[in-house]
């Protein structure tokens, strides 16, 4: 098991830790609308690939709740520094709704969620190693809440650096 070693310009060196990365979108509650659907838009800033964004199906609100048990699996690479410090890989999530004003539809940003990722390599609670956790939403008028599980595990490269310890 080897780390990629890459070279900044500042001449110190940045070891690369691959994990995958499950996540699920679970639900958001709170709604204060009662009709409508409802989507969650995900993505990685610090990368380009196609894989690397997506979103879940759009689900009707029902009762100021929508749930999705949305489900992605894909591998994420982390960098450690000199210091033996995963680095921050921030993942961002927009919550969407859409819903019927007259006789078009409208779409709003209900508020987004930023986590940062190395903070839950290794840190699950359940068995698999999922820790998951209800989020107020950002950037939102609405006091709503994003049900996350993500769980990260080492696929490659060696066990020696410390991950953040933020997780409440």
């Amino acid at each position: 098991m080897a780390f990629d070693r890459y070279h900044s310009s500042a001449s110190s060196l940045l070891l690369t830790l691959t994990v995958p990365k499950n996540r699920r979108i679970i639900d958001l509650n709170n709604v204060p609308l009662v009709s409508g659907t409802s989507y969650v838009k995900w993505h990685l800033p610090s990368s380009a690939s196609a894989e690397h964004r997506g979103r879940t199906s759009k689900e009707a609100i029902r009762e100021h709740k929508v749930a999705w048990e949305y489900t992605k699996v894909l591998p994420v690479r982390l960098t450690i520094d000199r210091s033996g410090m995963l680095q921050e890989s921030e993942i961002h999530f927009e919550v969407m709704q859409e819903y019927s004003s007259g006789a078009r539809g409208e779409r709003i940003i209900l508020g987004n969620v930023r986590l940062n990722l190395a903070e839950y390599v290794d840190a699950g609670e359940d068995g698999d190693g999922t820790i998951t956790r209800r989020y107020l939403m950002q950037d939102s008028k609405i006091n709503s809440t994003l049900k996350i599980g993500i769980a990260m595990h080492l696929l490659e490269g060696d066990r020696n650096f410390s991950a953040y310890v933020h997780i409440a």
